[in-house]
């Protein structure tokens, strides 16, 4: 294995988004965007949707004589079977939860998924339901259409899925995701696979991260050892096959002695079973002996062979190709499943089953005797599968001594290899690698010999395929107990260094397989460090960090001893690890532990540079940029501004002599800063490093979208939140709405790592439309982030996402409260400082300031001595750190003020507005662009509260100012009709008090002012 570099398998941290206190900021609107996000959808949705077809296919010529088709599925020779399975699925399709849920029903195969699915489609019909089938793009001839004719009714849509454990998780995410809002009421969609295993903890998990959190899985359990069931089951076959065979009296096919034995486990190899015995009875035959699968299906197999014979007759018949080409289609047909007629025929030529101007003829053939389940579709599969895979290992060389079986073909040996390859060094995969190495995969777990003479040399001539099949696929071929590790290995360095979703579980599995090989062959301390810290960083990729922890804990507690005995060679691994360690804590909320490795990593590297500064510089930057985060995360916000400043430095040097390897990483350093200086109140430094950190995402997202639309995303936030922060709120608003917009579809090809960007995208957007006064709209996205939070939480991430949870349910009671709807709001504010309160007191440091803010906002929501509450942790807070808390400081004396007027304690009202009054003052001095809007608004509240004590005369002076201050905003602020509103009132008041007082000559200008402003704004809106 080769040993990494210190500094590689290091996750460079996410890029800072400001922290916001529950309530303050975000959401998004339906922004659509042009053909720079296509690389996500493929420029066409990577599937089809069409209604499930519930009619029987017609029966073709010869049908009795073609054993695949008496045993498939879809014609439902055999009579449905009660199982225990259906009716699970029943009570989860007509449980009354609204929305989406999901289930996987899986089995080995010739199990019967594929039959109970249909059962249930059926049976759901009959419920009222609408039934869909899905389809990938590599199973139907144009996967671009969508939804073809698909009507949703109530109570809802099921939608069901075969093979899902071969697409792309990203496409069946994207699938799951796209069609939540297909139904009125509900979405039920049932996922049929063969393996659960990783592949499903990750699709489960991965659909958690984001809107989707009501997933399960059912197994379809073996039949019961019985010879009672076994002969009830075989009795109904053996009566349906012998009415098709024309035979009258079934019961002269006698029952096998043997169905309580392990073979007839599955409900394939009693119908197999069963339909040979009938076959032979009706051709006059003894029934051949044998139970076992294999023995059957050379039995079954030997009808096709007949099949393909008689269509030929030599010449005469209805098929021109020779039953020699028939078997080879077949089995090329088997191998990559259905194609559209120009990769079917390609398939044909490649492997030399025909040349390119008799491919059509050989189609037209195969689909004479196999017709498509798709007419739009060639090369229609050999079924069932298990039937299709034991005709691809017997005709496979290499066990003929264990079973004689007349289509043993020397071609076999060539032709997968021939599929498989790649037209060119440079070329693509082809349309059937992914499905074709599939295939081959499963049939090697019952079969031996196709691994070891088929597969493995394949797969050491190009290990690459493997990557093509993705994550299921290889984690399969892992799990194969003879498989060559030096294969695996093949395959393992053809990895890439980086996370890559349709990969990191297949990364992790072969990461587990060969390391436990690898640790058992070795007792260097050192050799193991380095291969727990590869397994760690492969597991934490795939977002199996509860996986990664164990791993890369011990490769730290290896490596510090030698780094301690042998510094020069060892300082460097015990850094790289420490760097995992602090990104695997700090994904599973352990920030103090991950700060504490983090700031470890730092000094470590930093000795590093002082002895090899070109080799180490890179290494110091990122560690420096992880140690800021976790400086951050850990509600240490001055501290972690020099090294997030120091990064940015190094690697603007790096830059300089290197640009296309070191401007993203510059990029993410200054995008960092802007975000460290504004959570920290240091505003006007903030804008410039963020400016520049989004002008250089944006070129490099122009040129590689897959690579940095996420970090261009998260720097949009930071603009947004720096000119929001500045008063500049207009132009705050367009880079946040692009940036969900952007998060949304990042989040359709990987969902597990940016459902929580995008959840806090969605409170920020939220905060964005509020403060522009657009409340209505600000509603929709701060449900949206509670409802992505909520899932997060409840798949298990309590410790990550509880505070992005608390956050969500503050911002929505506010919003709710701000549209009129105080009575909803009261339960998401209540639940927020319920959860804020747990976390203060584990982390008072990290989260007193957003218990504070969550309690002081809570205005016309919660009790007054809870505001009051909010105010005094405000007032610790501000004596602390004046510029990071003393304009909310400010505001939630200003909500303490009002809440004491709304119960009638006027008198005590004052005191918090004379004070929001004066600190307000002391803020606008210093930045008026950005605290005018607050000094107006405590002015406002204390006019209002004089007035109310009695004490008018004293009202009229803030009450004046107030009107000043609103006259100047509204000429001068980048968002003057919301100041022209609040100067409007403003007017109002003045005059208001000035008639209290006798001066109604002067009231009448004021309250003209007001009229005037108030009528041209009509006449605005009527004129555009």
């Amino acid at each position: 294995m080769r040993e990494e570099s210190a500094g590689s398998r290091q996750r460079e941290p996410a890029v800072f988004t400001q922290s916001i206190q529950a309530g303050s900021r975000g959401q998004v609107n339906a922004v659509q965007h042009g053909d720079q996000y296509n690389y996500i959808y493929r420029n066409e949705p990577p599937y089809r949707v069409e209604p499930f077809l519930l009619t029987e296919p017609a029966r073709a010529p010869g049908f009795a004589r073609v054993p695949s088709r008496l045993l498939a599925a879809r014609y439902r020779i055999v009579p449905f079977r009660q199982r225990p399975e259906l009716d699970v699925l029943e009570s989860w399709r007509e449980d009354r939860s609204p929305g989406l849920s999901v289930r996987l029903l899986h089995a080995e195969g010739g199990q019967g998924k594929t039959r109970l699915a249909i059962e249930f489609a059926t049976r759901s019909t009959q419920a009222g339901w609408s039934v869909a089938l899905a389809r990938h793009r590599s199973e139907v001839a144009s996967a671009g259409g969508g939804d073809e004719h698909l009507t949703v009714r109530a109570p809802g849509l099921v939608l069901i899925v075969d093979y899902a454990e071969r697409w792309p998780l990203e496409d069946l995410i994207a699938l799951v995701r796209q069609h939540r809002d297909a139904a009125r009421d509900r979405l039920r969609i049932l996922l049929l696979a063969r393996p659960a295993g990783t592949w499903w903890q990750s699709l489960a998990h991965q659909l958690s991260k984001v809107d989707i959190f009501d997933v399960d899985a059912v197994k379809l359990q073996a039949l019961p050892n019985t010879s009672e069931g076994r002969a009830e089951m075989y009795t109904a076959a053996r009566d349906s096959f012998a009415g098709i065979f024309g035979i009258t009296d079934s019961e002269s096919v006698a029952l096998p002695g043997d169905l309580d034995g392990p073979a007839f486990g599955l409900t394939l190899t009693v119908h197999m079973r069963a339909l040979v015995d009938v076959d032979a009875a009706a051709r006059g035959w003894t029934s051949p002996a044998g139970s076992d699968q294999a023995a059957l299906s050379s039995y079954l197999l030997d009808r096709e062979h007949d099949h393909w014979r008689s269509s030929h007759d030599q010449g005469r018949g209805p098929v021109r190709v020779t039953e020699q080409t028939m078997r080879r289609t077949v089995y090329v047909a088997t191998l990559t499943r259905s194609l559209d007629a120009a990769a079917a025929a390609a398939a044909l030529v490649r492997t030399g089953v025909t040349d390119t101007k008799a491919a059509g003829r050989v189609l037209n053939d195969h689909a004479y005797c196999y017709p498509p389940e798709n007419p739009a579709r060639a090369l229609e599969p050999l079924t069932p599968d298990r039937l299709g895979e034991d005709f691809l290992a017997l005709t496979l060389p290499g066990n003929e001594e264990q079973f004689r079986y007349y289509a043993t073909d020397p071609w076999s040996t060539t032709a997968p290899g021939l599929l498989l390859a790649p037209a060119g060094n440079d070329a693509d995969p082809t349309p059937f690698t992914r499905q074709a190495l599939t295939v081959l995969i499963e049939t090697a777990h019952r079969w031996p010999h196709l691994t070891t003479e088929h597969l493995q040399p394949i797969l050491r001539r190009q290990p690459e395929l493997a990557l093509t099949a993705g994550s299921a696929a290889i984690t399969r071929l892992t799990e194969l107990a003879d498989i060559d590790l030096a294969v695996l290995e093949g395959i393992e360095s053809r990895l890439p260094d980086v996370s890559h979703f349709d990969l990191d579980v297949g990364a992790a599995a072969l990461a587990q397989r060969l390391t436990a090989h690898r640790l058992a062959a070795t007792t260097d301390p050192a050799t193991r460090a380095h291969l727990l810290h590869d397994l760690a960083f492969r597991t934490s990729n795939a977002g199996l960090h509860t996986t990664a922890l164990p791993p890369i804990e011990e490769a730290v507690a290896i490596l510090r001893p030698l780094a301690e005995t042998d510094p020069a060679t060892h300082r460097p691994g015990l850094a790289a690890s420490l760097t995992i360690l602090g990104n695997v804590l700090a994904d599973l909320g352990r920030r103090q532990e991950a700060l504490a490795a983090s700031k470890e990593a730092a000094e470590l590297y930093r000795h590093l540079v002082r002895t090899d500064a070109a080799a180490r510089l890179p290494d110091l930057a990122l560690a420096l940029t992880n140690l800021a985060a976790r400086l951050y995360q850990s509600g240490r916000g001055h501290e972690a501004i020099a090294p997030a400043q120091e990064a940015v430095s190094i690697r603007r040097r790096l830059a300089e002599a290197d640009p296309v390897a070191y401007l993203p990483h510059l990029a993410l350093s200054l995008s960092n800063l802007g975000g460290h200086f504004a959570e920290v109140g240091r505003l006007h430094e903030s804008l410039a490093p963020v400016e520049e950190a989004v002008e250089l995402y944006r070129q490099l997202a122009a040129t590689s979208p897959a690579a940095y639309l996420r970090p261009y995303a998260a720097s949009l936030h930071n603009l947004g939140n720096s000119l929001s922060d500045l008063g500049r709120r207009r132009e705050a608003l367009a880079p946040s709405e692009e940036a969900v917009a952007i998060g949304r579809r990042l989040v359709e090809a990987n969902p597990a790592a940016y459902t929580p960007s995008l959840a806090l995208a969605l409170t920020l957007l939220s905060y964005r439309y509020a403060e522009g006064g657009r409340n209505r709209e600000a509603v929709a996205p701060a449900e949206e982030a509670v409802e992505l939070y909520r899932r997060l939480v409840g798949a298990g991430g309590a410790a990550a996402h509880q505070a992005g949870l608390a956050r969500a349910l503050a911002t929505l009671s506010v919003r709710l409260r701000n549209v009129g709807h105080r009575a909803e709001a009261k339960a998401p504010a209540e639940e927020a400082v319920g959860v804020y309160r747990q976390l203060n007191e584990a982390d008072p440091v990290v989260y007193q300031a957003d218990l504070a803010y969550t309690l002081s906002n809570g205005l016309g929501i919660l009790p007054v001595d809870r505001l009051r509450e909010g105010v005094d942790l405000y007032r610790r807070l501000v004596e602390a750190d004046p510029d990071r808390y003393a304009s909310r400081f400010g505001q939630s004396l200003i909500n303490l003020s009002m809440g004491l007027a709304n119960v009638g304690r006027t008198a005590e009202a004052i005191a918090p507005a004379e004070e929001a009054v004066a600190l307000n003052r002391r803020l606008a001095a210093d930045a008026p662009t950005a605290h005018l809007p607050g000094l107006a608004l405590a002015l406002t509240i204390l006019g209002h509260r004089l007035a109310k004590s009695g004490r008018t005369a004293e009202a009229l002076p803030p009450a004046k100012e107030a009107a000043d201050i609103y006259r100047r905003l509204a000429r001068t602020d980048a968002n003057p009709a919301l100041h022209r509103d609040c100067l409007v009132l403003a007017l109002t008041d003045v005059g208001t008090r000035l008639r209290e007082l006798g001066s109604l000559t002067e009231a009448d200008a004021w309250t003209a002012e007001a009229a005037e402003i108030r009528s041209n704004q009509i006449g605005n809106s009527q004129h555009p």
